[in-house]
């Protein structure tokens, strides 16, 4: 997505709309009378890219092995993350606390991909597995955990140390869930399964078109806008 990409590489204060529609090989005119403006295009970058990756996240099937799911759900959150860089960059980026408090729809696509988090915490939980007594913070440990390895992966930092993204990854995944209550020996055998279902889905995802997630629709004229890199192989 060519919004995405200088929205993610430039800034949103470095993009112009006169910048956007030469990248885009059309007048400003367009991307007002479409988009409303720059803000409204971010926005809409945003709105995008978070329904986007909650049907990434949501993706994986409940078994019955919820701490599998709840690894499944995490190498899913680094694909869409490899896959998309630039779009993962905008919607992580300084504009997110505003986008939080805006349209309420806006809202409730930010949060759903941290509820789809809380369900498989909970699973966990209620399956025996882990021990936690406030799950909302133990999501938010989660995701610090997986964003910061996920933010250093897109920079460049394991390629340039020749240390592997994925073996590092899988010892967060590990360490988290050992930390939340787990016995190792259980660890590690959802570990395995969830790995085998990544390795699964990046195949499966190799083998199609190469696919990125669509623009964003332009509002109509008359109204205001409305709401490969080393994967787990």
């Amino acid at each position: 997505m060519t919004a995405a990409r200088l929205l993610a590489t430039e800034g949103p204060e470095a993009v112009s709309a006169r910048r956007l529609a030469r990248e885009l090989g059309t007048s400003t005119m367009v991307v007002y009378t479409h988009f409303g403006g720059m803000e409204e295009l971010t926005r809409q970058v945003m709105r995008v890219g978070f329904i986007a990756f909650a049907a990434e996240l949501d993706r994986g099937a409940v078994t019955d092995d919820a701490v599998a799911d709840w690894m499944t759900y995490l190498w899913s959150y680094r694909r869409f993350a490899l896959r998309e860089p630039h779009l993962y960059t905008v919607m992580f980026g300084p504009g997110l606390a505003a986008f939080r408090r805006g349209d309420p729809d806006d809202l409730t696509a930010a949060r759903a991909t941290f509820v789809s988090l809380l369900r498989r915490i909970h699973a966990c939980v209620n399956t025996g597995r882990w021990n936690v007594d406030d799950v909302t913070t133990a999501g938010e440990a989660v995701w610090s955990g997986v964003h910061g390895h996920t933010t250093l992966e897109l920079t460049g930092f394991f390629s340039a140390t020749d240390r592997d993204p994925v073996r590092s990854y899988s010892e967060i995944l590990t360490r988290m869930s050992i930390g939340l209550g787990d016995h190792p020996p259980g660890t590690t055998r959802s570990l395995s399964t969830a790995r085998r279902r990544a390795v699964r889905a990046d195949r499966a995802e190799r083998s199609l078109p190469d696919e990125r997630v669509a623009a964003p629709q332009s509002r109509p004229q008359s109204s205001t806008a409305t709401p490969n890199d080393r994967h787990a192989t």
